[in-house]
């Protein structure tokens, strides 16, 4: 009787994880969908990838798609992704849903990817591998991929990078490192080779005028970061709880699990 409580106990975790997993995964095209559509010139993610550092060896490696796609299409990118990067990892769960509708606005069905892998992230390298993402959805006009990273890590990975071929930029706010992805050409020439390591230059020493001029900026920037982090919490536990609450049962849904 208790291995079967524990196992219930058990997968309810798993289940609460996922959902949310991809609650966070739902929430942050949202925001990139609505911010793209109020500036109106910025070209919205057609993938939002996230990967989640755990500093114990499997690290998640999770993404959506900003349209429906066949299970078979997701299952290929994701092996994909596991052979340009050279991990071991494992499918978890492949899922189609549309979400309710949120402030009168009528959101597609989406479809979003969950697993792991061992080691994505490196931390003692100082670098993030960005380009077995390039090279698994060169397909794509823009995408984005946000690594996220509790604790320590002495950054030196690649901050931005643009040839005729693709622009990359990197957003990065304590402890999540966001790069915005646009694959300029298509075609068997396509170069997405980036720098793994792209350390900045080392500058004089700034004066004490200096060093207390950047002390006040610091701790302007850390309190328009701590306003946006709550913003975009505050997202997402709305959408997580909306979610999960209002979802209608005629609301259209197809599930793939896999468990390794």
């Amino acid at each position: 009787m208790s291995c079967r409580v524990a196992g219930n106990e058990k997968a309810q975790r798993r289940e609460y994880h996922h959902t949310l997993l991809r609650s966070t995964l739902s929430a942050l095209l949202l925001c990139w969908l609505v911010g793209a559509a109020a500036a109106q010139s910025e070209l919205p993610p057609q993938v939002t990838i996230v990967v989640v550092s755990t500093g114990q060896g499997e690290d998640r490696l999770n993404f959506a798609f900003s349209r429906s796609v066949p299970e078979a299409e997701a299952r290929e990118r994701f092996e994909q992704l596991l052979r340009y990067g050279g991990w071991q990892g494992r499918l978890l769960r492949i899922r189609t849903e549309a979400p309710r509708t949120i402030e009168g606005n009528t959101l597609p069905p989406i479809t979003d990817v969950i697993g792991r892998a061992r080691n994505v992230v490196d931390r003692q390298s100082g670098g993030l591998p960005v380009e077995p993402f390039l090279r698994a959805f060169s397909d794509l006009d823009a995408f984005e991929i946000y690594f996220l990273i509790p604790g320590e890590m002495s950054f030196q990975g690649l901050r931005e990078w643009s040839t005729r071929d693709l622009q990359v930029r990197l957003i990065h706010t304590p402890g999540v490192y966001r790069y915005q992805v646009r694959i300029l050409r298509h075609g068997a020439d396509v170069d997405l080779s980036v720098p793994f390591l792209q350390p900045v230059q080392e500058q004089a020493a700034p004066s004490p005028e200096q060093k207390e001029r950047a002390l006040g900026w610091r701790i302007a920037g850390w309190a328009l970061i701590s306003l946006a982090l709550g913003g975009m919490a505050y997202l997402v536990m709305r959408w997580a709880i909306r979610h999960s609450s209002r979802l209608p049962a005629s609301t259209p849904r197809r599930e793939s699990t896999r468990e390794g």
